[in-house]
Order: C-alpha cells, then structure tokens, then sequence
C-alpha cells in the first residue's frame, strides 16, 4: 500500500501566515505553540495531528510553479491553501485556474477575509465541484488541522477509486480480448470441423464402393466369414458417413441467418406428419396440436426444430399400438408460456436428461433405434439462438415430454 500524501501548498503574500501553517501542520518541535498568537488565527497555535509536509510561496506564479515541478517530480501537493488577495500579482482566483491547469488533482482551500470579485462570479469561474473550500478569515486551529486531514485523505481516495477503476478497465479489456480470442477459436475450430468433415466423406465413400465391389467378387466363393466382415464394414462406413452428414447439418444450422417472423407452429407440425406417414404408412399414430401457437422465430430454423422433436417421437413410439404424439403450449410456474412435444414412447431415465442435448448422446443401442444422437443437439442449438431453453421429462416406458421456449407472438401472449 503507498503512503498517504501529506504533502501541502501555502500560497499567501504574509511571510508570519506560512510560519504559522508549519507550526500547525508541520508541527515544529522548536516553535513555542502556547505563546503564538497571529492576525490569520486570533488564538493560541496548537499543532495537528500527524505530520505534513508544508510548502510555502509568497505568491501566485511561485506557488503554480512548484506545483508544476512537484508533479513532475512524481511528488504532488495533495491540497493548497492559497490567499484570496495578494497584490501586485495574480489573485487568488487566477492563481486556482492556473494550478489546476498544472494539476487538475490538488484540492484547494481559499483563505480570505474579503475578495475583489462577487462570490458567484468566483464559483463560474473556477467550475467549482468537489475540489474547493473557502473558508473566512479568522478561522481557528481546528479549522486548519480538519481540512488538512480531510482533504488529504480525499485526494488519496481518489487516486485510490482512480487505480482500482483502471484496474477494472484493465480487466475488463483483458475479458474482451480474451472472449474475441474465443471467438477466433470457435470460429476457426468450427471451420476446420467442417472442412474435416468434407474430406472424410471422400475415403468413407471410397471405402463403401471398394467393399462392395470385393463383395461382388467373393460371391459364390466360400467365404462366408470374409462377406460377414465385408457387411459389417459396410455398415460402419454407412454409419459414420450418416454421422458426418449429421455433424454438417448441425453446423449449418449454428451458421444460418436468424430472419426472424411470425410462424404458425401448428401448421409445421402437421405439414412434417404428413411426410412422416406417407414415408410409413403401417404406422398407426395419433396426432393432436393445439391452435395458435404462434411464434416468432425463423421459419426454417423453427421447421428444423420441430421436425427432429417428431422425428424422435415417431421413431421412440415404434411399437405402441397406437402411438400418440402431442403438441401444445403450457403455462409454467412463473406464468411464461412453454411449448411441448409429448409422445406416449419408450421414455428414458431423468438421470440422462441433462445430457441428451449435448455431442453425441444415445440413450439406446444403435439396434434399436438407430440415428447419431445430434437431432436433440440441433433442436438445443436452434432455441438457444432464439434466446430460448429446451429441456425434457420423462421415466422408462412412459413416454418424453420436450419442452422449449421460443419468442410468442404476439409478445406477451
């Protein structure tokens, strides 16, 4: 912690005023203090507590000078007393508008017992604010040491508020370039994902096309067991080109323009079940959406969104005669509005509903079910760019409910 600043500035024309200051403030252990009594006090002179240092000039120019040098120094004068009235030079007005303009920090006591200018001619002048007192002669030792102390103390708060707001816009610009080094990050980690990506569609299609050409050629050879391997290499490859056509597509949608609009999500959703059953027409599924769920969200992305929330129902209710899938809008506890997604499926253990909306999540064997486990991913995506939340209930064998927020409109509805 750095040392207070006690040091003071007397700017007075009176030789006797600065020797009274130093045995004030300076506390001048050869002075006889009982005995002094001078025309700026009119009492007995008795030293302040604590030590400061004193500085005395005769007049304006001086006093503005060592304040000049002091600071240069490294050393500045925490506070000044400065005389009103001291001809021939300057006032003690001129005298203020000159040392601030040296040092706008030193804090300044106007010693006066009558002034040449009106008082609010004084104030306009010198755009007083919180570094000037004036104080009428005579005035008392109390006076003099209390305002020392005081605005003393003052400066070095100041200059304490001052070092801990640069530290905080420090910090701050540290924060910044740290999140725009994240950003660059993402981005570029993003951009080599998806060139990744690309490049490994072209060995994985090669793979697939060799090996059925080599399963072509083993026909009818007793090679039952290389055929068996052949298939299951087929598969995997099959696989992990679905993945990396799934991993594109949710980098697409982290990338598309957000043009939001109003957007009917009833209409979506029985347009998308349409397909659905006319893809798997022995599917027997019982399908009921609230009216007017309005929304105000990009079309495309809220297609998106909702295509792999009744993708996952459709799938998870394979084998529920009949399955029933529901889509609506609910109040929650706070009084916002929530859609929902439910279905009458297979269900899951809450324990994974933390993590299902993260890379890559399956909560069932790839026998069962199949996919790569990102359409939970996208739909978390595309409602966290709307400034939403998804989240999701459930219990084994009793069918998922999916819950998200997206902005309604109209708002407030």
């Amino acid at each position: 912690m750095t040392q207070p600043n006690r040091r003071v500035l007397v700017i007075d024309d009176t030789p006797s005023i600065h020797a009274d200051f130093r045995k004030i403030l300076a506390r001048d252990p050869g002075a006889r203090l009982d005995t002094v009594e001078t025309s700026l006090f009119g009492s007995p002179v008795q030293p302040a507590a604590g030590r400061f240092e004193v500085a005395s000039a005769l007049e304006g120019a001086q006093g503005v000078a060592m304040a000049e040098a002091a600071l240069a120094d490294g050393r500045p004068f925490a506070m000044a007393f400065v005389d009103m009235r001291m001809p021939p030079g300057w006032d003690g007005v001129e005298t203020i508008e000159r040392l601030w303009a040296v040092d706008p920090q030193v804090q300044v006591v106007i010693c006066t017992a009558y002034a040449d200018h009106p008082w609010e001619e004084v104030m306009a002048r010198l755009d007083v604010r919180d570094r000037l007192l004036v104080v009428k002669k005579p005035f008392d030792v109390v006076e003099v040491s209390q305002l020392a102390r005081t605005l003393t103390a003052k400066w070095d708060l100041a200059r304490q508020a001052e070092s801990q707001i640069e530290g905080l816009a420090r910090a701050v610009e540290e924060i910044k370039a740290g999140e725009a080094a994240l950003r660059q990050s993402h981005k570029e980690l993003e951009t080599f994902a998806h060139t990744l990506s690309h490049d490994l569609r072209g060995p994985l299609t090669a793979l697939g096309s060799f090996t059925q050409l080599l399963a072509r050629e083993l026909e009818g050879a007793a090679a039952g067991k290389a055929l068996h391997y052949l298939t299951r290499i087929q598969a995997n490859a099959a696989m992990a080109g679905q993945q990396i056509d799934d991993l594109l597509f949710l980098d697409g949608v982290s990338r598309a323009d957000l043009n939001p609009e109003p957007v009917e999500l009833g209409a979506l959703v029985l347009e998308l079940i349409d397909a659905m059953r006319s893809l798997d027409a022995q599917r027997t599924v019982q399908l009921t959406v609230h009216e007017g769920l309005w929304v105000y969200a990009d079309r495309n992305l809220a297609r998106i969104l909702l295509r792999q929330l009744l993708a996952n129902a459709w799938k998870f209710t394979a084998g529920r005669t009949p399955g029933r899938i529901e889509v609506g809008r609910s109040k929650n506890a706070n009084g916002g509005a929530s859609f929902f997604v439910r279905d009458n499926g297979h269900g899951f253990e809450m324990m994974y509903a933390g993590k299902m909306f993260q890379v890559p999540q399956r909560l069932h064997r790839d026998s069962e079910l199949g996919g790569s486990g990102t359409g939970l991913v996208v739909v978390s995506r595309i409602v966290g760019r709307h400034g939403g939340r998804v989240w999701a209930e459930s219990a084994p064998g009793a069918g998922a409910t999916f819950h998200f927020t997206l902005p309604e409109f109209p708002p407030g509805e």
